[in-house]
């Protein structure tokens, strides 16, 4: 298994703006070979943002780099 993880932050106030963006978004990740999950994690709260992880699981690395790598992708 591969663990991919990007992290974001998102200027206080415009949370609900972003997690709908996130939920209401076109997704093909279902149909990329070796994709196994997703799942957008809410972290603290700063001073003037709050922080989120993206969280992606792939069967191996090779299929995260591929997708990466694919027309998918972009």
């Amino acid at each position: 298994m591969y663990i991919a993880m990007n992290r974001f932050k998102i200027i206080l106030g415009r949370e609900t703006e972003f997690e709908k963006i996130w939920k209401e978004r076109d997704t093909h990740l279902d149909d990329v070979p070796g994709f196994k999950k997703f799942n957008l994690i809410k972290g603290k709260k700063q001073d003037n943002y709050s922080l989120y992880a993206s969280h992606s699981e792939w069967n191996s690395e090779q299929d995260f780099i591929n997708w990466t790598k694919s027309d998918a992708f972009r």
